[in-house]
């Protein structure tokens, strides 16, 4: 599915709907007024969530760590990681004869 396609889909929301909406200038909630509790509660929960400072440092080391042992396992293809060495071999030196 296009992705410019998803972003123009509206939906219409009653009292009873929640919704949270990402966008690039921030995040929007709409709170149901009239929802069920179990409706409510779900809402505040992941509005909570969001709002954890905690949380969100957590998320961020996770993704360190993540990204760190991807790179490890040679999943990350960085253009400094496959750049092949180039040595020269240059006269000189102590000869193999000599100790």
């Amino acid at each position: 599915m296009d992705k410019g396609a998803m972003s123009k889909k509206e939906f219409k929301l009653t009292p009873e709907d929640g919704a949270i909406v990402f966008k690039a200038g921030g995040v929007e909630f709409f709170y149901p007024s009239h929802g069920s509790a179990e409706l409510q509660e779900t809402f505040e929960y992941v509005t909570f969530a969001l709002m954890k400072q905690e949380w969100i440092a957590e998320w961020y080391e996770y993704l360190d760590a993540a990204e760190a042992l991807a790179d490890l396992a040679g999943m990350i293809d960085d253009e400094e990681d496959t750049k092949v060495p180039k040595l020269t071999v240059i006269k000189g030196g102590k000869a193999d004869n000599e100790k």
